[in-house]
């Protein structure tokens, strides 16, 4: 149905392992299949690897450190702006992997693959910044001197809505201060990451420093956190999967970087810009239908300005175009990554609506022969939703955005922290001193003004609070002091 040339060409293959440079087959040979979420139909065949192939990936990561920490950071830095040079140039290729295994439209896809070179361009230009430090001690003589040096091998355990971004977050860091790495990216989306990681490789990042294994969480990712050589896992995923991780890497003492779930509110007040607020709530509520950890999934808006904001985001929202991303890159939203995600989104519309909330728009699957198969449906706003249903304390994942009013500043922010999630809030309003006084009583590590772009600003340390948990990427949590 693709008539593109470089899709067709993408379609059918398989696809293996990546191990010292090359593409590999499992040791068992097993492999797992791929489906397209925009029509069902059968995307590729990945290979699944084994515990062998964990032990020889860890191996060759382990021989590759020796190698790459051994540079000076100025020679990483160049290797790895000529790597990430040749991986731009594969932007559309690796775009096109993307859409077709998460759904999401092309030109969005590709603008990722661009913007993980930046990511991993900038961490490789701080890594020649990394310094220590000299302190006085209490004997005459006797100065201490605090250094920094790589950890060693990491493993980079990845989800499936950012697929490419959020590896770039975990590897830009632990390339940049010597580290190699093991990439586990999920089941659902191993294509564009794989696609990724070779790119850098055949661009010039020694074949030891990146190998990458493909597989189920249970299987695969939990013999390789559980591997003595790893010294450090960063995963992004859910909350009950980084207790677990917490529970096999406390004992052991070692390094850990998680980004898990998010319930982020956003308080809008009586002096805010309505047209700013519902185009960025727009943004943050439906961009990649609402997946993503940082989504504005609940909306505080002041009692007599709620309508008139719901009136202007309903508006947006159906004005946005849907389709398959792979055939045309340019629609707003293309399908949701998997069936059950999208019947997760159904579940919490019901039960809100069951328990009193009132449908605005969306929900539905959009009309026409080609959304028949896939995981379409289209935005959401519910106005009244209240604490007692799943969309107002559980992560739907998906694009509904449900309102609820307040009367008080107390009010919202009290609203706003009735969570055991704390990654992101939002705050629109034009008077200073409310955007100092909420900022500092909003429950979040990272609270946004009158915008959501949280996401971006990749200088800035990113933190989460509650259950949340760390989510920082700067360079030095990739080493020892």
């Amino acid at each position: 149905m693709y008539k593109s040339e470089t899709v067709i060409d993408l379609l059918g293959k398989e696809w293996g392992l990546i191990l010292n440079g090359e593409e590999r087959p499992s040791a068992d040979g097993n492999y797992f299949d791929l489906f397209s979420p925009a029509n069902g139909e059968h995307i590729a065949r990945v290979a699944a690897a084994s515990s062998a192939d964990v032990n020889q990936a860890v191996s060759t990561a382990k021989k590759g450190f020796q190698e790459w920490s051994q540079l000076t950071a100025y020679d990483r830095l160049k290797i790895i702006n000529k790597a990430t040079e040749y991986t731009r140039k594969q932007a559309d290729r690796i775009g096109y992997l993307m859409a077709l295994e998460q759904g999401k439209p092309f030109n969005q896809s590709k603008g990722e693959v661009i913007s993980s070179c930046d990511t991993i361009d900038y961490y490789a230009a701080e890594g020649v910044r990394i310094e220590g430090y000299s302190n006085p001690t209490e004997k005459n003589g006797l100065t201490s001197w605090v250094t920094y040096s790589p950890v060693g091998v990491c493993a980079l355990i990845t989800p499936w809505n950012y697929p490419v971004s959020l590896l770039s977050w975990k590897l830009g860091p632990a390339l940049a201060t010597g580290c190699s790495v093991v990439v586990k990216p999920t089941q659902v989306t191993p294509l564009s990451p794989t696609a990724f990681c070779k790119a850098l490789i055949e661009g010039g990042i020694p074949a030891g420093v990146i190998q990458v294994l493909n597989g189920g969480g249970r299987s695969v990712g939990e013999a390789l956190v559980n591997h003595p050589d790893v010294a450090k896992v960063a995963m992004t995923g859910s909350t009950a999967t980084g207790k677990r991780l917490m529970e096999v890497f406390g004992p052991k003492l070692k390094k850990i970087s998680l980004e898990l779930g998010g319930h982020c509110p956003a308080i809008v007040c009586a002096d805010a810009d309505l047209d700013n607020a519902a185009k960025m709530i727009a943004y943050k509520g439906f961009r990649n239908q609402g997946q993503s950890c940082s989504s504005v999934n609940r909306v505080y808006a002041h009692s007599s300005i709620k309508d008139e904001l719901i009136q202007k985001l309903k508006k947006i929202a159906e004005g946005m175009s849907i389709g398959d991303g792979v055939s045309d890159g340019a629609v707003d939203l293309g399908p949701m990554c998997t069936a059950g995600g999208l019947q997760t989104v159904l579940d919490h519309v019901k039960d809100a609506v069951d328990k009193g909330a009132v449908l605005v728009t969306g929900g539905k699957r959009p009309e026409g022969e080609a959304f028949a198969k896939g995981n379409y449906i289209t935005p959401v706003i519910l106005d009244k939703a209240n604490k007692s249903m799943r969309v107002m304390n559980e992560e739907t994942f998906g694009p509904v955005v449900p309102f609820d009013t307040f009367d008080t500043l107390d009010e919202a922010i009290a609203k706003a922290n009735d969570t055991h999630y704390g990654l992101v809030s939002y705050l629109f309003t034009r008077d200073l001193k409310t955007m100092m006084q909420v900022s500092e009583k909003l429950e979040a590590g990272t609270v946004c003004v009158t915008t959501v772009r949280s996401i971006p600003t990749t200088p800035l340390t990113k933190a989460g609070k509650k259950a949340a948990t760390e989510w920082n990427y700067p360079v030095t949590p990739c080493t020892n002091t």
